[in-house]
Formats: C-alpha cells, sequence, structure tokens
C-alpha cells in the first residue's frame, strides 16, 4: 500500500480534528489531573514501506523501451520506549527512542533492469549496465532520539498535551540490484541521513465512554545534517571489472513529519492504545544513480532523485503506565 502527499495530508486532517476536539476551551474546569512522578511507554509496530522511490530502468525488450522501476523499502518492525517525568502542574519532561526496519524479505526477481553504475570506470562518469533476471533487495532502518518538554492541558471534551524539544534522527536505505544467475555479480546504492533540530507537536484525546478514548497526535521537526550517497559493485573472479567505489556527501535541511491515531483502554496499572501511525522524512535521501553529463547527451534519462523521500507507516501497540507517585 502506497501513501502519496494527498493521502499524508489527509490524515493529518483527521488527527488534527482529534486534537481541536481535545483542545480546552478557557471558561471550562479541568477535568482530571496529572499523576506526578516518573512514567513509560513501551511501544510495538508493523512497518509497510511507501516510498516508491527509482531503483532502475525496467526495460521491455519486446518494444525496446524503457521506464522507471519502482520500488518501496518492503515490511518490518518497529517499536519505541520513552521515560518521562510529569509534575503535578502538568508540565513534563521525556526521552525517547524509537527504531524502524523493513526489507523486502528476498526481493522481487526482475527479467531485465538497467542501472547506471557511476563506480564502474568503463566510461569516464559511469556505466549503464544491464541485469537479466534480477534479484532486487532493499533494506531500510530508521533510528531517532527524542528530548521533549510538555504541558498538559484537559477541558470538558477531553485533553490535549502540546510538546516541543529537540529530535536526532538516522535514516538508511541500502538497494541491491543481484544477477540471478548466482555469479555473484552486483550493484549496490545506499543512502544515509544524519541530522538533528527543532521538533513540536501534540497529542490530544476525547472519552468516548467504557474507559475508552479517541486518541491521536502529531509532529513536525526540521532536521539539519548531512545526507551520504554510496555506490560500489561486487564481482565473481573473472570478470575484471575496472570498479571504484564512489560516495558523495552533501549537507541537507529535510523535514520530518509523523502522525497516529487510534483508541486508548484504561487498565488497572495503566493505559493500553492500538492505532496506526505514518512517518515521513521529505528530501532525506537519495535514489540518483549519478548519471552522467555525458550519457544524459546521448539521451540516457536521469534515474531517482537527489532529494528523495522515506515513507513508513502501519499499526502499532502502545502501554503506558506510572512507575511510582511523588
Amino acid at each position: 500500500m502506497a501513501f502519496n502527499l494527498k493521502t499524508i495530508r489527509g490524515f493529518a486532517l483527521g488527527v488534527a480534528g482529534v486534537a481541536m476536539l481535545a483542545a480546552p476551551a478557557c471558561a471550562r474546569a479541568q477535568t482530571g489531573a496529572v499523576v506526578p512522578g516518573f512514567h513509560v511507554e513501551a511501544e510495538g509496530q508493523r512497518v509497510f514501506g511507501a516510498s516508491d522511490f527509482d531503483a532502475g530502468l525496467a526495460a521491455d525488450l519486446s518494444l525496446l523501451t524503457f521506464g522507471a522501476f519502482s520500488r518501496d523499502e518492503g515490511d518490518g518492525w518497529g517499536g519505541a520506549l520513552t521515560l518521562g517525568y510529569a509534575w503535578s502542574n502538568g508540565w513534563r519532561a521525556s526521552l525517547g527512542y524509537r527504531r524502524l526496519e523493513a526489507d523486502t524479505n528476498g526481493g522481487p526477481i526482475v527479467p531485465v533492469v538497467i542501472a547506471f553504475v557511476p563506480s564502474l570506470d568503463l566510461a569516464l562518469g559511469g556505466t549503464p549496465f544491464d541485469f537479466y533476471d534480477v534479484l532486487v533487495r532493499v533494506e531500510s532502518t530508521t533510528s531517532m532520539i527524542d528530548l521533549m518538554a510538555s504541558k498538559e492541558f484537559f477541558g470538558s471534551f477531553g485533553r490535549v498535551e502540546l510538546f516541543g524539544g529537540l529530535r536526532y534522527a538516522t535514516v538508511d536505505r541500502d538497494i541491491s540490484l543481484i544477477d540471478c544467475d548466482c555469479s555473484g555479480l552486483a550493484v549496490h546504492y545506499s543512502s544515509t541521513f544524519d541530522g538533528a533540530g527543532p521538533k513540536v507537536g501534540f497529542r490530544g484525546g476525547v472519552p468516548i465512554g467504557g474507559g475508552m478514548q479517541l486518541v491521536g497526535g502529531g509532529s513536525v521537526a526540521v532536521l539539519f545534517g548531512q545526507s551520504e550517497f554510496r555506490n560500489s559493485m561486487s564481482q565473481p573472479d573473472g570478470f575484471g571489472l575496472p570498479v571504484v567505489p564512489v560516495k558523495d556527501k552533501d549537507g541537507r535541511t529535510v523535514g520530518a513529519f509523523d502522525a497516529e491515531a487510534g483508541l486508548a483502554f484504561a487498565m488497572e496499572t495503566g493505559t493500553l492504545t492500538v492505532g496506526y501511525r505514518i512517518d515521513a522524512w521529505l528530501g532525506a535521501l537519495d535514489s540518483d544513480q549519478r548519471v552522467s553529463a555525458d550519457f544524459r547527451t546521448l539521451g540516457f534519462p536521469s534515474i531517482g532523485d537527489g532529494h528523495d523521500d522515506l515513507v513508513e507507516h502501519g499499526p502499532f501497540v502502545r502501554f503506558a503506565a506510572p512507575l511510582g507517585a511523588d
């Protein structure tokens, strides 16, 4: 299932509606009280990749044409752990870690994929290379550390928590095109972003009866860091192709976005939340294969984008509980 920007915007507007319902009015009395002390949140998530980036060119030999060969990150798992402290005046401080991993679980086998290999020095700046019955393998890993301060408010319709702080993130995607005749011939592309910057957001809840709440939240962050593109080619003995690994770095400013919605159930020892979440890093990675100017002049198209997105989404389960009250 692929998410485009229109879908993301619609999901975000729905989550924002939950927060607006939870926002307090000036004349409304507080409907709950913060439990002071340490709190912990533990979360597990199913992850589905949805980036639809270009991994090469898919050729139709019968028509002698080719077009973009798009892939995503595949499926995987993720989780988060957050430790926080709450004061009786509604203020909180927290430190959280989230990690998401996805892969194509072996990857599809495609009849023909044409890749531009900048590290293959048969021609100046790189060389187009045909892979037949090629195994396409994609893996991605994202890690995030959030240091947040927040303030919780209550109204007759529910609650809202506004937060802000700093985020550090590492986003990595590896792509391999592997010749399926078991010769060992393969080309590898990878892109990694590391950055940090300010983050702001909200979480809200609306009671719907029976100890349940309709909950939602979202955040945006601006991350300042560096993106690195790497390309290499492995080959069996006897091929003797002149390969020089390529590495390219540039400074980058990345927008990070997340949103979630779900149901929270009050339990004797804490709160269990079941919902759906999306994470997106806009312009963090590269799928551009550095097609040289000489080949573009000859009509060979550029492959991918030098400022590519990474989008992942999936259902989650979260349990939150106090570790003890002051």
